[in-house]
């Protein structure tokens, strides 16, 4: 069955009718201004104007700002609409007739015409381009509106579908990528579907997330190189396990391939080792949308579901290949009345904002608070912030739902100041897409310029993955900010992405720490105040002013005020709250804290006042000094002189006597010329020392790791002598690495997996993610006690047991992967069947030998 095509306007319209089914009446200017255009312009014949209402940037070859409409239609006619395609576009934008035409048409006031744009890289492309007017539209007299649809893929599908006569060919293939066009793929995948009816075949649909912003990033050339190199793995895939590849532009490629799972995954990884091998960050994952085709009618279908999973894939952060669901077209629909129900509120001044206030732990006062989108109907109905703002990431709403919560939120700051009332500095929220959706420094200079607005008043909060690994550009944005007077905060770190060095490239004010490590419930207690409380000491260190989030129980509080945090967000103290009742609020003076946020600064003292031992026991200055040592570097040796009792802690080893000399043998070999380098730097700046973080090697074969700080005290009987300090930041480092491996993997369950030195055959192991606990009936705690006793391997046939044994200790000697399927017995003695695949990382991680990724078989 041949599908309908249908016009930009036949299209607004069935999705109008689609949602609201009968007897409404169709506004067109609304639900064109609405649909999925690529540009929408205003044309005044009476005074000879054009002006560009919205329009995609750099797609289009030609001019883009306002300026006079015959100006616009010449240069488009001649140098933009393809030669063959000009009179067409000529009859339809003539201005001398268009009026004219537009009243004579069979839908009065509307007409359309489809030809090709040519695009900035020279190529060409298939666009309707519809005008409308007419005062019952709500266009005055003598203007027209104009739209600009994309609809390559509709052409495309005309030229490619099937005849009596047989297929239309196209023989071309990509230039960039050496896969196959457009027309050409669904050609050769009707072909072989037909030819080869036993194997079950899949579609697939995969492209980039945000590839748009990683071509501004890091410039055309890296992209294509990228894209390239995909093409080459695609066409490498199909080659040896058959089916067909092609590339539809821009980062969008498409596979029909055998429906496994496996490869499918493999495929997956292959793709996206490509793009980590450019040292980029998580936020431009390949993204897997999967169809099975059931037969060769089926193939567009296939390819529109496959599509719509990759769309979901794109907003899933732990699973980034989805396998086609019907509960995905309903979920759609869902998507798709939120959205107009959104665009109506925008337009009936139904968006606000809430306020948090965020509190000093020591008494509770107010010392800021946080802005968050709020959206709320005319009879008071709240919605959910969960049920929408989701929707709007998704389909890339949420930065205009920003943009009327900033402005907002300057409104309220300004009538606060008329009014002579208190002011509270209140932070707003900006993501990723908001830095380059907007001139983001401009746009909060001019919104306090325009409502006259103190600029400490507005905090700027920009979440902690948008600074990621490659985070030059945000960077510059924060720096900007900065000078501009705006205070930054870097908001739910360690939520995700976070890095040591992270700390120290990116120049921000304040740090938010994510609420996530205060869930004192789970099993992972001890290990989530291990990893807050490195956090907290190592702004400390740095000097910077951390507010903890989501701080919801007294326990928490004395908690975090034990560790000396200062700032609080959360339940305990306060719950987000309409505006007028924030008003009053901070109305009560006495609940109020007008001193800031800052890090907590006392009089300079004299070291000498340290060595005045009437006033301080050696204890007491030993612990204000903490673990410190004296060390001697004779070129390559470095020994231990002296040291302290806090220092003895730290370290933690029986046998301390036997680490205090050539100590430089207890790091690994690869990192002993950085040891060396940090002596050499503190001898060349003696002023302010050097430091780093280093990794020792214990008894037991784990690696710590400590931050270091070196002073050069000068030569001493021939060695060079230096001071140094040492702190034990193992769980945050270990965290970070752990966070890394786990970005290369999608598999519900992972595993970290040592091998203890005390034992040949014995294996230690961390479960980082759970997925199998539903499977085998067992809970984390069972599973993470079986597997690190060893009883789990009864579940097994011990033939099997051995030779996974024998496979693991092979591959573990040669330091290779090794992988394999099994079957285990769930809690109740059913058999359960597996996939297990072990990666090294003895590159990648000090303390992990392998990440163990175990899946259920199909």
């Amino acid at each position: 069955m041949t599908r309908k095509k249908l016009s930009g306007y036949e299209a607004a319209k069935e999705f109008y009718n689609f949602f609201f089914r009968q007897g409404e009446t169709l506004s067109l200017i609304d639900y064109l201004d609405n649909s999925f255009c690529d540009e929408i312009g205003l044309v005044d014949l009476n005074k000879n104007e054009y002006k560009m209402i919205y329009h995609v940037e750099d797609k289009y070859f030609g001019p883009q700002s306002d300026g006079t409409f015959e100006f616009l239609f010449e240069f488009a006619a001649n140098n933009v609409v393809h030669p063959d395609d000009q009179a067409t576009y000529r009859d339809l934008m003539d201005p001398k007739t268009m009026i004219q035409k537009l009243e004579e048409s069979s839908t009065k006031h509307f007409r359309f015409a489809h030809f090709r744009y040519k695009l900035i890289d020279g190529t060409w492309r298939w666009v309707e381009q519809a005008i409308i007017t007419g005062e019952e539209n709500g266009i005055p007299k003598g203007v027209v509106r104009f739209y600009a649809f994309d609809i390559q893929n509709v052409k495309s599908r005309e030229l490619g579908e099937h005849t009596e006569e047989g297929y239309v060919l196209d023989a071309s293939h990509d230039s960039l990528t050496g896969l196959l066009n457009q027309t050409v793929f669904f050609d050769a995948g009707f072909r072989l579907i037909q030819e080869d009816r036993k194997t079950s075949w899949a579609f697939l649909s995969m492209d980039i997330q945000h590839f748009k912003l990683f071509d501004e990033w890091f410039g055309r050339s890296t992209g294509n190189t990228i894209l390239s190199k995909i093409g080459m793995i695609l066409n490498d895939h199909v080659q040896t396990n058959g089916g067909v590849a092609g590339y539809f532009g821009q980062d969008d490629f498409a596979v029909i391939l055998p429906y496994d799972k496996r490869k499918i995954s493999e495929l997956y990884n292959s793709i996206h080792k490509i793009i980590a091998s450019f040292g980029l960050s998580a936020g431009f994952l390949p993204v897997f949308g999967i169809c099975p085709i059931g037969n060769i009618r089926e193939l567009h279908d296939a390819f529109d579901k496959a599509s719509l999973a990759a769309y979901r894939a794109k907003n899933d952060f732990k699973n980034h290949i989805h396998y086609y669901d019907p509960q995905m077209q309903l979920e759609s629909e869902r998507d798709y009345r939120i959205l107009l129900d959104f665009m109506a509120a925008m337009k009936n001044d139904e968006i606000t904002f809430f306020l948090q206030p965020q509190c000093r732990i020591s008494n509770g006062k107010i010392v800021g608070a946080e802005a968050l989108a709020r959206w709320v109907k005319p009879d008071g109905t709240i919605v959910p912030p969960g049920m929408f703002i989701p929707v709007l990431e998704r389909y890339g709403f949420v930065s205009e739902l920003d943009a009327v919560v900033w402005e907002k939120v300057v409104q309220w700051l300004k009538k606060r100041k008329d009014e002579r009332k208190t002011i509270t500095p209140v932070s707003v929220n900006v993501s990723r897409l908001d830095v380059f959706q907007f001139d983001l420094v401009e746009r909060f200079i001019d919104l306090t310029s325009k409502y006259k607005v103190d600029r400490k008043y507005l905090k700027i909060e920009i979440t902690e993955s948008a600074y990621a690994e490659t985070s030059s550009p945000i960077i510059e944005v924060v720096d900007r900010l900065r000078e501009a007077g705006f205070m930054v905060l870097m908001d739910d770190f360690g939520s995700g992405y976070s890095s040591l060095n992270m700390l120290s490239t990116s120049r921000v004010d304040i740090i938010k720490l994510d609420g996530l490590f205060l869930n004192m419930d789970t099993g992972n207690r001890d290990r989530s105040i291990h990893i807050l409380e490195s956090i907290v000491n190592m702004t400390k260190i740095i000097g910077l002013p951390s507010i903890v989030e989501g701080v919801e129980t007294i326990e928490q509080v004395k908690f975090l005020e034990d560790l000396g945090v200062r700032y609080v967000q959360g339940y305990y103290f306060y719950r987000p709250m309409p505006i007028r009742e924030f008003e009053r609020l901070i109305a009560n003076k006495a609940k109020l804290d007008d001193s800031g946020i800052s890090v907590k600064t006392n009089e300079q003292f004299q070291i000498r006042e340290f060595l005045n031992q009437n006033i301080y026991s050696d204890t007491m200055l030993n612990n204000i000094i903490g673990a410190v040592a004296f060390y001697s570097w004779d070129e390559e040796r470095i020994d231990i002189v002296r040291f302290n009792e806090q220092f003895y802690k730290t370290v933690g080893e029986s046998k301390f006597q036997d680490r205090l000399e050539n100590i430089q043998l207890f790091v690994p070999e690869h990192e002993r010329p950085k040891f060396y380098e940090l002596f050499k730097e503190a001898i060349r700046n003696r002023l302010n020392g050097a430091s780093g973080i280093l990794h020792f090697m214990k008894t037991d074969g784990h690696l710590v790791s400590y931050l270091m700080h070196f002073y050069s005290l000068g030569k001493k009987e021939g060695t060079e002598r230096f001071y140094g300090s040492a702190n034990n930041i193992t769980e945050l480092a270990d965290l970070q690495e752990k966070m890394s491996l786990l970005k290369r993997y999608t598999s519900d369950t992972i595993l970290f997996m040592r091998r203890s030195p005390e034992k040949e055959y014995k294996w230690t192991y961390e479960v980082a993610t759970h997925g199998l606990r539903d499977v085998l009936g067992l809970s984390e705690k069972e599973i993470d006690k079986e597997l690190n006793n060893g009883t789990i391997f009864k579940r097994i046939d011990p033939e099997t047991v051995e030779k996974i044994r024998r496979r693991a200790m092979e591959g573990f000697e040669k330091k290779q992967n090794f992988s394999g399927s099994f079957v285990l017995k769930n809690k109740k003695n059913e058999p359960v069947h597996l996939f297990l695949k072990a990666d090294a990382a003895f590159e990648q991680a000090h303390n992990v030998e392998y990440i163990v990724t175990v899946r259920l078989m199909d």
